[in-house]
């Protein structure tokens, strides 16, 4: 029992260390079927809803235009996350607009950041696109 005890003191500070990483701004790359496409996360702790939520503004230039999502999304204690559109998915596909989702495992690549993960944008609620993202930690400049 003390073994166990001792090895989550020593994994906890490890899973809250790795979680406050998954914080700030991330950039890299977006491919689908349609193209490769920068893209980029800032992600901020979302305390309004409580201890692992968060809130996210992702920006992805497709063609020249930019677009932008506004995230809400959940934390989880394995160092996933999952991201959603904020906002009535319902009444977006009544309007035509469609909706996102992002799911990511945060992990280290040496002793990099990084965001591995999936995109699907919904058209309705039976067609969608999807597309792979992985995306490094940056440091942006304010007002930037």
């Amino acid at each position: 029992m003390k073994r166990f005890i001792l090895l989550c003191l020593c994994v906890l500070p490890i899973t809250l260390f790795a979680q406050q990483q998954i914080y700030g701004s991330w950039v890299g790359k977006m491919k689908s079927s349609q193209g490769n496409y920068v893209f980029t996360l800032d992600l901020v702790p979302n305390a309004k809803d409580g201890h692992g939520y968060v809130k996210g503004v992702a920006v992805h230039n497709r063609n020249g235009i930019n677009e932008v999502i506004e995230l809400t999304g959940v934390l989880y204690a394995d160092n996933s996350i999952y991201l959603f559109d904020d906002g009535d998915i319902s009444q977006q596909v009544k309007d035509g607009q469609g909706f996102s989702r992002l799911q990511f495992l945060f992990k280290f690549d040496g002793s990099d950041p990084v965001l591995d993960g999936h995109w699907q944008e919904y058209h309705d609620f039976r067609r969608y696109r999807k597309g792979r993202l992985v995306l490094k930690k940056t440091k942006r400049k304010a007002g930037v």
